[in-house]
């Protein structure tokens, strides 16, 4: 299980004196849980979750405490049973969501907020375009890397997916060694060690 920081502990964390912290917990802006001796304890995810909103630095240490995030968002079943198992092989302690097309993508991201984002770009409801800006318009999710899977590799759909957000891509079909390097590139730090 995931370790809890005491408000002390947050508060050196982010340079702020305990009760700012207790002010925080109080106001609802961070989440916690309360010891039967009736002090509070942070979750590392709720613990990063803050700090990734207010911009704080995260310590290594502290990183390494919660399962990192991906959703696979592609309109092709077998191109997502794919993935999925490659992702699965690369860190089975990655919490995987998927979407079939870009609308419940976009849902998806509301609440679930991935560490990296595997994308088709050709999909009905919203492209992966469409996903792209939604992402880099949320300051929530600017740590959210994105890669791109295209069956249509032109120089403008790849220099669009760029311009749109994307951090890489791969043409389909790909090679799974291509996709993991992909993947082992973009999470680079937040994955187990092989």
């Amino acid at each position: 299980m995931a370790r809890a920081l005491t408000t002390g502990e947050f508060a050196k964390l982010c340079s702020v004196r305990t009760e700012t912290v207790s002010r925080w917990i109080h106001n609802g802006a961070l989440r916690a849980h309360s010891t039967p001796g009736g002090r509070f304890r942070i979750p590392a995810d709720a613990a990063i979750e803050f700090m990734n909103q207010h911009e704080i630095p995260i310590p290594i240490d502290l990183e390494g405490e919660r399962a990192h995030k991906v959703l696979v968002v592609d309109d092709e079943q077998t191109i997502r049973e794919l993935v999925v198992r490659a992702l699965e092989k690369i860190d089975d302690s990655l919490v995987i969501e998927e979407a079939t097309d870009g609308v419940e993508g976009c849902i998806k991201l509301g609440s679930f907020i991935p560490d990296l984002l595997v994308l088709d770009l050709m999909m009905p409801k919203a492209d992966g375009y469409t996903v792209c800006e939604k992402v880099r318009s949320d300051p929530t999710m600017k740590n959210t890397r994105i890669l791109v899977l295209t069956g249509y590799p032109s120089p403008e759909n790849i220099e669009r997916a760029t311009e749109a957000g994307a951090d890489d891509w791969l043409a389909k079909p790909f090679e799974i060694s291509s996709f993991t390097d992909k993947v082992r590139e973009l999470l680079h730090g937040r994955l187990r060690p092989v």
